[in-house]
């Protein structure tokens, strides 16, 4: 069974070799290379602006769940 296993996985990676030798190469212009920089920093700068908003959401919807837990508890609150 090991052995079975280990020629399937020999075959996959020799397989993706063999992609990756007949796949394109990537033109290499300077002006290329810049473009997928800047696409690369605007990606990460997105991702950044997602996650902050996310935890900033989170902490407004915590904030609300302990204010309205807080008003439970206290009836004079109310």
């Amino acid at each position: 069974m090991t052995a079975s296993y280990a020629f399937s996985h020999e075959t996959v990676f020799a397989d993706l070799r063999l992609a990756a030798m007949k796949r394109e190469r990537e033109p290499s212009s300077k002006a290329y290379r810049q473009d997928r920089f800047e696409n690369t920093e605007r990606a990460a700068k997105e991702t950044i602006e997602a996650e902050q908003r996310a935890r900033r959401e989170k902490t407004k919807r915590l904030k609300e769940l302990r204010l309205s837990q807080q008003g439970a508890k206290d009836p004079a609150i109310k």
